[in-house]
């Protein structure tokens, strides 16, 4: 990962969503739909760690191949900090970016913390956190940002993903709609039927039935983006860990309800 970074932090009295430090300097930069769904997205995963106990440090630094890095920091408020103390947080999430691992424990001052690095097809991640007791808080933690992890990544994937977005049939009838989703796997095809109240649901469930009939369906989100949609998929693996799966589409959105829930039963993070 490059050592520059554009740094987001809070700047409130208590913990809350990240603000840029540019935008907190004056200088104004207008976000697109898609940038507000990101960061929502970094600060949903955020909430979720604070759920589990009270932490001193919560980073997350988000790398593109082809970009400039972006640094989110819940915890601790960089606007407490000192020139000298920001200088080691950033040179610590720094040197753990460079890191061999994909997840291990490290010091911070007097702070005990781990770190998760996930590389993304188009992208690389770092989530720091710190101060968590005991150690399978930590490790419910660690399984977390993984999730979130898979679904920023896949962020950068919409111009030339590999993946074939699965073929769907639909029926309606009286009070259900049925799916039927057609997904090729290398010279193979595999077929899932679903139905369901609602057509994305019965989409997500039938693309579900085809590549992995143990996960659980949790619930599916579409996010306007003015000209465009995002759709979210929520399930659960077989171990009931969240798995997340986006799309995003000016077209079809059936099409991209299938797509975000392959990506949620597909998409996965290497480590370094």
């Amino acid at each position: 990962m490059a050592d520059s970074a554009e740094t987001r932090g809070a700047n409130d009295a208590r913990p809350g969503p990240a603000v840029p430090a540019h935008t907190r300097h004056g200088i104004d930069r207008v976000l697109s739909p898609v940038d507000r769904l990101f960061e929502t997205l970094v600060e949903a995963s955020f909430d979720l760690i604070e759920e589990l106990g009270s932490i001193d440090l919560a980073v997350y630094l988000h790398a593109p191949h082809d970009d400039q890095p972006l640094l989110f920091v819940r915890h601790p408020e960089l606007a407490m900090l000192s020139p000298s103390q920001t200088f080691r947080l950033m040179h610590t999430v720094t040197m753990l970016s460079n890191g061999r691992k994909s997840t291990a424990a490290f010091r911070h001052g007097d702070l005990d913390g781990h770190y998760v690095r996930t590389i993304g097809p188009k992208s690389d991640g770092l989530y720091v956190f710190g101060g968590i007791q005991p150690a399978d808080r930590a490790r419910r933690i660690t399984s977390i940002t993984r999730a979130f992890a898979r679904v920023l990544h896949q962020f950068h994937l919409d111009d030339d993903d590999p993946v074939e977005v699965p073929t769907v049939n639909l029926e309606t009838a009286a009070n259900h709609v049925r799916a039927e989703a057609t997904i090729r796997i290398g010279h193979d095809e595999v077929i899932g039927t679903s139905s369901a109240a609602a057509p994305g649901e019965a989409v997500a469930r039938a693309v579900m039935q085809a590549l992995a009939p143990h996960y659980l369906f949790d619930e599916l989100r579409t996010i306007d983006l003015g000209r465009r949609t995002a759709v979210l998929a929520v399930l659960r693996d077989e171990r009931r860990q969240l798995r997340l799966g986006l799309a995003i589409s000016s077209g079809d959105i059936i099409r991209t309800t299938a797509l975000a829930t392959r990506r949620a039963i597909t998409q996965r993070v290497d480590a370094s």
